[in-house]
């Protein structure tokens, strides 16, 4: 790592202090994403703050793994800490363990593996012969025992406590079948997630993260975040502001972070309270229908320029379908909020591929992407300048636990069809912007998200940049059951309750 992106660093939690059993504290992602991530910090800050422990952070470039704070092989840790958000991360995992791996002889017995994440918890069967203990759920009311286990094997020489699987929240994946419920953090005030190392070198390095929310009560059909990631739970306002009152003694900047930021009954408070302190803040999700005029001036206040909004679908009708019941109308209406309160650019989000989608749904993205451009001319024109439309779409994966995880993925050959049609479509359209994601791409994050123990066996043959479903397939026979044959039988992640 570079002396630039230490000098870029400004440490909150103790850093690395030397003696104690020495812990890796891995992202599989560079370190510019890891840092920007707040799972992976809290459990970083955890780590950092135990005087148990010496933590070290991992990440991976690519081609090799990087060590910020010291560091040769994964071999010459007692343990080693994955948090895992993304599933297409985890062709990164067998990379990493393999390159960290000590030279021949001079360790007996790898380090401990464990995993934690969103994307685990999902599904951790695409990866579990890789990890020694995989946390489903929220890692907070667990980890205490797992630093214990972690102590104790590195004094007994052992594997770790077996006393941890009988833990809800704790899946030993040697140990299967056993049913695991998941655990969750029961109050976002007792132990509010907190950066453990600011970096102006990760995606996000001008702002301080604040996690206001998790869970989400939203329903959308496609997402897995209302059953992954527990009830529905608010940070306080009297919280938020000692952490924001904190934050802003960092950066300029508060991001407010969570699942179901909008919905946030003090959401409005918060931003005027960080306003008041002198600061900015920035939301990590806006939802359309939750738009009014206050908050949309805040945001113009606040020095937004771009709001992002995800209608998901182009039409009405596959809209409420998949759980995202706003007509065009109250979109446009919404819109214009932001517009007249002075944003001048909006970014849309859509997904092609959906279940019952047709080729009309692909012409409702080009007609609603039309129409706000022209709501947005009319407004522009009256204030000297006229900003941009950007619509970005993105296949439909399937994802586990959610009410289309027993659906098909959309066939490659639709899926880049539908994609150029937008393309096409809104091509001739001057002020929008058209960003479609990788067909490849989701195809990976399908077998990676919808596989069972068997896709952990070709994780290391896997392509991280995406792959075809021809070649897929040569890589993992079963590929095409697991993308478009789950209409029965058990799911691999049936064991999670």
């Amino acid at each position: 790592m570079s002396s630039g992106t230490a000098e870029a660093e400004t440490w909150i939690s103790p850093p690395p202090r030397g003696g104690g059993v020495p812990v890796a504290v891995a992202y599989p992602n560079s370190y510019r994403v890891g840092m920007s991530n707040l799972g992976y910090q809290a459990v970083l800050g955890a780590f950092l703050r135990h005087p148990g422990f010496d933590a070290r952070r991992v990440f991976w470039d690519g081609r090799a793994l990087t060590f910020p704070d010291g560091g040769r092989n994964l071999d010459d840790f007692a343990a080693v800490a994955f948090s895992v958000s993304y599933q297409p991360d985890l062709v990164h995992l067998p990379r990493m363990l393999e390159t960290g791996k000590a030279p021949s002889g001079k360790a007996a017995h790898g380090p401990i593996v464990i995993g934690g994440g969103v994307a685990l918890t999902i599904n951790p069967e695409t990866s579990a012969s890789w990890f020694d203990l995989v946390v489903l759920g929220d890692s907070e009311p667990v980890l205490p025992a797992i630093m214990d286990g972690i102590l104790a094997s590195h004094r007994d020489g052992a594997g770790l406590n077996e006393k941890l699987s009988s833990l809800d929240g704790i899946y030993i994946p040697d140990q299967r079948p056993r049913t695991v419920k998941p655990i969750f953090l029961k109050d976002l005030d007792t132990r509010p997630a907190r950066p453990a190392v600011l970096s102006k070198s990760s995606e996000f390095g001008e702002l301080y993260p604040v996690e206001i929310s998790r869970g989400c009560s939203a329903g959308c059909r496609f997402c897995a975040a209302g059953t992954v990631c527990g009830p529905v739970r608010f940070l306080g306002f009297d919280t938020f502001v000692r952490e924001a009152g904190r934050g802003l003694t960092f950066r300029h900047k508060i991001g407010l972070v969570g699942t179901a930021v909008s919905y946030h009954p003090r959401l409005e408070e918060m931003a005027v309270f960080t306003l008041e302190e002198g600061g900015t803040f920035s939301p990590s999700s806006i939802r359309a229908e939750r738009i009014t005029p206050r908050l949309a001036a805040l945001l113009a206040r606040a020095g937004h320029r771009t709001v992002s909004l995800a209608p998901e679908a182009g039409t009405e009708k596959l809209r409420s379908a998949v759980g995202k019941g706003f007509s065009d109308g109250l979109f446009l209406e919404k819109a214009g909020i932001l517009l007249e309160a002075g944003i001048p650019n909006i970014k849309l989000y859509f997904m092609a591929g959906l279940p019952g989608e047709e080729d009309a749904d692909m012409a409702g993205i080009v007609d609603l992407a039309a129409r706000l451009r022209d709501l947005m001319v009319r407004h522009g024109r009256s204030r000297g300048r006229v900003g941009t439309v950007t619509v970005s779409v993105n296949p439909f994966v399937p994802k586990p636990r959610t009410a289309f995880e027993r659906m098909p993925m959309a066939e490659e050959s639709a899926l880049t069809r539908r994609l150029k049609m937008v393309r096409k479509g809104l091509g001739p359209v001057g002020g929008v912007r058209v960003q479609t994601g990788s067909v490849r791409g989701a195809c990976l994050d399908a077998l990676l998200s919808l596989g069972g123990r068997q896709v952990a066996t070709v994780l290391d043959k896997l392509p991280p940049g995406g792959v075809s479903i021809k070649r897929l397939v040569k890589i993992f026979p079963e590929a095409e059951q697991v993308l478009f044959g789950r209409g029965e039988g058990e799911m691999p992640w049936s064991f999670i309750k």
